[in-house]
């Protein structure tokens, strides 16, 4: 009958029942609508609506929709009103660093094998809390804190320059020396270490039961040590030659210059701005977002695109694309990334991740993960297990697989300018995280 154009309010409710004992949401949300197309205030259609929303876990919709709901409904379903708490979580973890490159002097001195630095990343330790809590019917909020330290060697490869006495010629008259300039090749470490202090907010508004907007904030404070090598420009003398009879002595000077190392203490602070707009339908929830963001005094600007969809119509199977655009640096760089959620018994789920490009300068998760260090992700692979142990708690364990390259600064014997050159690293991260639901 609804294929032949017969809008009936009864029919659109019952198949949106059938559909949502089916545990087919989706499809249930897209009849319950067009019942209230037809009767607006209808207190079934609303109720379920409500419902299904929430077991989308699209709780900024289910807020703009509980205002249609009655007093008796409300009571029902234990809508909140007003400012509540949610939950509150935090994390810890630690990210060990894998280079693929020996740490000696032909590695970091480059191709020409002359002079060369690199900061090398060696192990990051982090941990992460927040609070979740409402503000209105329609209004969300997010506030969390993180800190993360970050063990950094800076290293040198270096020429090192000496005078040395390379033969001695004795005649009648008296001594004669002569020298020559000879070179060593070095490695001089310097151990650091990093510290990321950031603040993130996040609001999310329940326009309609299509249609939310959210915003965020994220404010990245930077303390750092580095050690910076300077030329000193010198100079290098001894005796020449010299008579017996202590008449003459002769001495000669050449210019010789050296290396000196000096640690400098700095602090930035990077911070990103996201505006995301998330539309239901029938596919799915379909994400539009852009960012503006400063990141080691560069500024960028990050478009998003997303579409997350459900093959069943529930939360036991979904997934999530994404394909963001960065410009900004004289770059213009592409990212992808792709999401699997599985549920594997009750309130047990397992979420798998991949992204792929320069992740350096992108952020995401609504601008909480922001790239801002001088290593370039180029493939990210996620996994997250999560197990609701109660009705309040919930526990989570992460591994995160990074790879990418990172840039060393050398210089060539016939060229002063410092060329840029890159090695490639993996590392891994575990998170381990507890929430306690209110």
């Amino acid at each position: 009958m609804l294929e032949q154009g017969y809008d009936y309010y009864f029919l659109h409710i019952r198949m949106g029942i059938a559909a949502y004992q089916m545990e087919r949401y989706l499809l249930a949300r897209k009849y319950f609508k067009k019942a209230l197309v037809l009767y607006a205030k209808d207190p079934v259609a609303n109720s379920y609506l409500y419902g299904t929303c929430l077991l989308l876990n699209q709780k900024n919709e289910a807020g703009a929709v509980s205002y249609s709901l009655s007093s008796t409904e409300k009571k029902s379903w234990k809508v909140p009103v007003g400012f509540s708490l949610e939950s509150l979580h935090m994390d810890m973890g630690t990210q060990a660093f894998d280079h693929h490159h020996s740490i000696d002097f032909n590695t970091i001195s480059g191709s020409d094998h002359f002079y060369g630095q690199s900061r090398e990343y060696d192990q990051q330790t982090l941990w992460d809390a927040g609070i979740r809590f409402q503000l209105s019917q329609r209004v969300r909020a997010y506030f969390g804190i993180q800190n993360i330290l970050i063990k950094a060697d800076d290293v040198f490869a270096v020429q090192n320059y000496e005078l040395l006495r390379d033969s001695t010629v004795i005649e009648d008259w008296g001594e004669s020396y002569f020298y020559k300039v000879d070179s060593s090749q070095q490695i001089n470490r310097f151990a650091h270490q990093i510290e990321q202090q950031s603040y993130y907010g996040q609001l999310n508004f329940g326009l309609n039961e299509n249609f939310s907007l959210t915003t965020a904030l994220h404010v990245i404070s930077w303390e750092q040590t580095q050690t910076q090598a300077e030329v000193v420009e010198g100079f290098a003398s001894d005796t020449a030659y010299y008579f017996y009879d202590g008449s003459e002595t002769s001495f000669f000077e050449i210019p010789l210059s050296n290396l000196e190392f000096n640690t400098i203490d700095f602090n930035s602070t990077d911070w990103a701005f996201y505006l995301g707009s998330q539309f239901q339908s029938i596919l799915g929830e379909t994400g539009i977002s852009a960012s503006i963001a400063r990141i080691s005094a560069q500024e960028y600007l990050q478009f998003n695109l997303g579409q997350t969809y459900y093959p069943f119509g529930n939360l036991k199977l979904y997934g999530s694309s994404t394909v963001s655009f960065l410009t900004g640096n004289k770059r213009n760089d592409w990212l992808f990334s792709q999401s699997l959620y599985i549920k594997l018994y009750k309130q047990n789920w397992i979420e798998a991740s991949w992204s792929h490009g320069n992740h350096s300068g992108f952020n995401s998760g609504n601008a909480f993960l922001v790239y801002n260090t001088p290593y370039e992700t180029l493939n990210r692979i996620n996994t997250v297990l999560y197990a609701q142990l109660s009705n309040h708690l919930k526990l989570r364990l992460s591994y995160s697989w990074l790879d990418g390259q990172h840039s060393l600064a050398t210089i060539s014997q016939n060229n002063e300018n410092l060329n840029t050159e890159y090695l490639s690293f993996q590392s891994n991260l575990i998170t381990g995280g507890i929430q306690w639901n209110l």
